[in-house]
């Protein structure tokens, strides 16, 4: 066994696409791990289904919960909601309820009684990251983040997506010292919460919501293949209804973001990854290295190649 896993959480697959409907890893840690500050306990993301059970079976005694009885953790944990909507009441038993929304993360606090669940007619993707360490308990006692205020919906939430998007790649392609990097990308995203809103969004139009929620889930498992049609489907619109609406409101159609979006992560990859190109193409959705590289090019000036050794010169 190595020093870094101890349960490994793979599911069986959701109808959008192939991808899992569950991923997650518990992590062991060493004293190099502690010593970094703040390092990362668990870390996953699961795809609840519309009237699907919650919260699922295969985690860790001490992780599982019944909504009649609520939990205690001796961890902080970040949690990112990007489809669906939901609730979480912390506090006492009992206590507050506040409404989760997609776009909007929580954060459980360390020895604070919880219980949380999405809508039985929305479901919700929910990522989520354990953590602990001097760094975070540190942010706790001067109040950077406190329990009376869990709820965070930032205006824009692409960079919680981008980051928790990283701490999943990581999990996949683990090596010692995952725990810390994960960590790290933790701090990242504490920091993302910590300068966003606290306060719910201004209220959006019923078009601005779905494209929304469109653009979340078309950043989304970039690897596999997507049916749109199931995507409209998926947050309660007409397919060419979401065409329009989603042209409109961007200026770009579903496929030409969904392209953006995998091109932006190939760039990630390609500058913190020693990944060859051909796993780059594979893990952003290309089957075809060669058209991989003739898109990346036609859109960024440059091929793979030279944008990982840093031949920017001609970069749009």
């Amino acid at each position: 066994m190595d020093s870094l896993s101890v349960y490994l959480g793979f599911l069986s697959a959701h109808p959008l696409s192939d991808a899992p409907q569950s991923f997650h890893r518990y992590l062991l840690v060493d004293s190099k791990d502690r010593d970094w500050g703040i390092y990362a306990t668990s870390a996953g993301y699961v795809d609840i289904a519309p009237g699907a059970p919650y919260p699922p079976e295969g985690h860790p005694k001490q992780y599982t919960f019944r909504w009649e009885d609520g939990r205690k953790l001796d961890e902080l944990q970040i949690h990112f909601i990007t489809r669906g909507g939901g609730v979480l009441e912390s506090g006492k038993e009992g206590g507050r309820r506040q409404k989760i929304t997609a776009g909007s993360a929580f954060l459980l606090f360390p020895g604070e009684w919880h219980r949380y669940a999405p809508q039985k007619q929305t479901g919700w993707f929910e990522y989520w990251i354990g953590l602990k360490g001097e760094y975070v308990e540190r942010l706790l006692q001067k109040h950077i983040f406190t329990p009376g205020h869990p709820v965070f919906a930032p205006s824009d939430s692409s960079a919680l997506l981008r980051l928790f998007t990283e701490a999943v790649g990581c999990l996949r392609h683990h090596s010692t010292g995952t725990s810390r990097v994960l960590g790290s990308l933790a701090g990242q995203i504490l920091a993302e919460l910590s300068t966003g809103a606290v306060a719910a969004p201004p209220a959006e139009t019923r078009t601005e919501h779905l494209v929304h929620e469109a653009k979340l889930m078309l950043g989304q498992h970039l690897e596999q293949e997507l049916d749109l049609e199931l995507l409209s489907k998926k947050i309660g619109a007409g397919y060419h209804w979401l065409r329009r609406a989603f042209k409109s409101e961007t200026g770009q159609s579903l496929h030409q973001y969904r392209l953006q979006v995998r091109l932006s992560r190939a760039k990630l990859l390609l500058k913190n990854s020693d990944l060859p190109v051909e796993q780059v193409a594979l893990q952003t959705g290309f089957q075809d290295p060669y058209y991989f590289s003739q898109i990346f090019k036609q859109k960024n000036g440059v091929t793979p190649t030279s944008w990982r050794k840093g031949d920017t010169a001609l970069m749009t």
